[in-house]
């Protein structure tokens, strides 16, 4: 649920079209003050609607601003339209049931149901709004929330079948190799050949970590895709109020969404005088080519050791943490599979959002990164040491 006023919002895409009228009927019917479907805060929806956008944001299911006959904003998220590859990063009703879960039961941010928060989305992983000073403490709260939602006991909240309670990375694994294979067999319905193909080095990737597997130690709720440009700030706080898309969610490993924060400080820091948070690149959520490892330290990001020590002193785990690497491994190869899917979606018409033809170009950067971590990242005791390559590889 992007849902914040520095989201893009533009015009609703050709091929996203809601039924509007059958859209009204729905809403007037789950969303009475006496109705049970939604979350109490967001049951004051006035019809008809006078508006509706669609957020640039969100590359996996469309995500639409509603504002009604009272100029209340709503969000509206809805699976694409069209046969759909992977059932799995379009589970828009197990954003629900998370969603009210922690909502009723915890502390954590989230949305209401359909709620708009009125806050900011840093999409600029270089963090160019934020002063230098204040950085890190924005930093430590995006930690924080982090660490706040894997200490949630999800036994005691309605989610005990909200995934397997071991097993995790065996079974992404598993689910992960079948949507790349699917997804590099998928043709373009105009010229019949191969959309996008398979993901480069896929066999030399997932050979090394079959044989270095992420300790199995312990389950926690998983977001799936933890990153600082799925959480809300406080408009003038490093204060997070909200945590975003939640449709990859489970019950897990932790160590996959620390992994998944922390993969901009694979890519090295690139001292340039464009506004990064102006370029598409940026606004797609999917840019990796400027990252923060070997960021001077006057620029006032945390290196990614004291990020790896908070967390672990927030949640009980020894540091340096044990499987570490291989978690950085998976977690790469998963964001390749993950843009994989976004640039077949973007041949098949499918695309969620208007930078979707960016996904493409990344694929092999993410993958060679990979490669990166197997052969010069040393062990679990050096998060940061080793020799590192560039990133950036010339094409394959």
């Amino acid at each position: 649920m992007k849902v914040t006023q520095s989201s893009s919002v533009l015009n609703v895409r050709k091929g996203h079209g809601l039924e509007v009228n059958k859209l009204q009927e729905y809403l007037n019917q789950v969303m009475k003050p006496t109705g049970t479907t939604t979350q109490p805060r967001s049951r004051q929806l006035k019809l008809p609607l006078k508006k509706i956008e669609q957020f640039s944001f969100g590359q996996s299911n469309p995500t639409y601003l509603l504002i009604d006959s009272n100029d209340k904003k709503y969000v509206l998220r809805k699976k694409p339209n069209g046969s759909l590859l992977s059932k799995t990063a379009h589970a828009i009703e197990r954003e629900y049931k998370v969603l009210y879960a922690l909502g009723k039961y915890t502390d954590v941010p989230v949305p209401g149901i359909m709620e708009f928060l009125d806050g900011r989305i840093i999409t600029d992983p270089m963090m160019s709004v934020i002063p230098a000073a204040e950085r890190k403490t924005y930093w430590r709260e995006l930690v924080s929330t982090l660490a706040k939602l894997h200490s949630v006991d999800w036994s005691k909240i309605g989610l005990e079948s909200y995934g397997k309670h071991s097993g995790y990375y065996e079974r992404q694994l598993k689910a992960m190799t079948k949507v790349t294979n699917a997804q590099a067999n998928a043709k373009d319905p105009r010229t019949g050949k191969i959309a996008v193909g398979e993901l480069p080095h896929i066999n030399q990737v997932l050979g090394w970590f079959r044989q270095h597997p992420c300790p199995d130690d312990r389950t926690t709720i998983v977001h799936g895709d933890f990153k600082l440009d799925n959480v809300v700030f406080h408009k003038t706080e490093p204060r997070i109020i909200g945590i975003l898309d939640w449709e990859l969610s489970t019950l897990g490993n932790p160590r996959a969404d620390l992994a998944n924060m922390l993969q901009l400080y694979q890519s090295p820091y690139k001292n340039t005088s464009k506004d990064n948070n102006d370029s598409d690149a940026a606004n797609t959520g999917l840019a990796i080519s400027n990252g923060l490892r070997d960021a001077p330290p006057e620029l006032g990001y945390p290196t990614s050791n004291q990020v790896l020590e908070w967390y672990c002193k927030q949640v009980g785990y020894e540091y340096p943490l044990v499987g570490w690497k291989a978690a950085k491994v998976f977690g790469l190869f998963r964001s390749a599979v993950i843009l994989q899917g976004v640039a077949v979606r973007k041949v098949l018409g499918q695309a969620s959002s208007p930078f979707a033809h960016l996904a493409y170009s990344q694929i092999p950067i993410i993958m060679n990164m990979a490669l990166d971590v197997i052969n010069n990242d040393q062990d679990d005791d050096d998060h940061d040491g080793g020799k590192r390559s560039t990133g950036l590889v010339s094409k394959l």
